[in-house]
């Protein structure tokens, strides 16, 4: 039995396709969705209705429940702000309405139960969090409180943008955490295309049947990218902030959500400028020195 997870596309098609051709070449038996399928890249779209065709079991991500919140009384401070969080509205404003519809549709997380194989917790974030992740550089102590909700002993999930595999045992409890990585938006310095596979296989120590993971990169066009920021108006509708979301592809590094995270601290006048706000980030941080710090 092999399954993939897919998580955090964001509306990346060219990455998603190469995904899906090598997955082809893998030929799981099952594949799920671990959320943030939409925003930050031109083709949302197209990647939702490619995925409605493929009928893959989804979970939502912290952007689709943003978004699906967008134009609503549910909407809350500070995505009301259009003006600091212009791609948000963007991606909104160009979906189709049967692809805002199936946001609705989507749940939080995932029991996989397949027939003789272990369950499956698919989450987007943290159990009940998906705005949180799974951290590699947090302890096994924290690691532990934090999924103490989650019954499954292996869990699969995503929002971080890195790949993650961890086991941790304890006199209470064992955690399997999986996280394939980003298909659309990597953080871990590497651009290609980053996927799980599972493997059902039989434990040597235990005598019983466990997921075993293998993390995929798969290479694809870049400069597709670059050209699509462009011609779907996109870079024009954005403004200097597509540059970070397309930074961002270009080289596997966090400049969005690293930019995002910094922004968040600073002044209503600087909010208040993206584009001066942008230029002040960049002189301090990037690859090895972020804003934020994980754990």
């Amino acid at each position: 039995m092999r399954i993939a997870i897919l998580a955090d596309i964001h509306g990346n098609l060219p990455a998603l396709e190469a995904v899906l051709a090598d997955l082809e070449k893998q030929a799981p038996d099952a594949v799920y969705l671990g959320g943030d399928q939409i925003n930050r890249c031109p083709w949302n779209n197209e990647v939702l209705d490619l995925l409605h065709d493929l009928r893959w079991p989804a979970i939502l991500g912290n952007h689709e429940i943003i978004l699906r919140r967008l134009n609503t009384s549910e909407n809350r401070p500070p995505y009301t702000d259009r003006q600091l969080f212009p791609t948000l509205w963007w991606t909104m404003e160009q979906l189709s309405d049967a692809n805002l519809r199936s946001l609705q549709t989507l749940p939080d997380d995932l029991a996989i139960t397949l027939p003789d194989t272990p369950p499956i917790r698919l989450i987007h974030g943290r159990p009940n969090n998906p705005y949180l992740g799974l951290f590699e550089q947090s302890s096994d102590a924290e690691l532990l409180e934090q999924t103490a909700s989650v019954k499954e002993e292996t869990i699969a999930c995503g929002h971080t943008h890195q790949p993650m595999v961890r086991c941790i045992e304890s006199a209470e409890r064992t955690v399997r955490i999986y996280n394939g990585g980003s298909v659309g938006l990597p953080y871990n310095g590497d651009p290609r295309a980053q996927y799980l596979l599972l493997d059902l296989e039989e434990s040597r120590q235990r005598a019983v049947k466990q997921w075993m993971p293998t993390l995929r990169r798969i290479d694809y066009d870049h400069s597709v990218v670059e050209e699509a920021f462009h011609t779907s108006g996109m870079y024009d509708a954005i403004g200097p902030l597509a540059e970070l979301h397309l930074r961002t592809v270009l080289t596997g590094h966090p400049w969005t959500s690293d930019f995002g995270y910094w922004i968040r601290s600073q002044s209503a006048e600087m909010k208040a400028d993206l584009g001066t706000a942008i230029e002040c980030y960049l002189q301090k941080y990037g690859p090895g020195h972020w804003a934020f710090v994980a754990g």
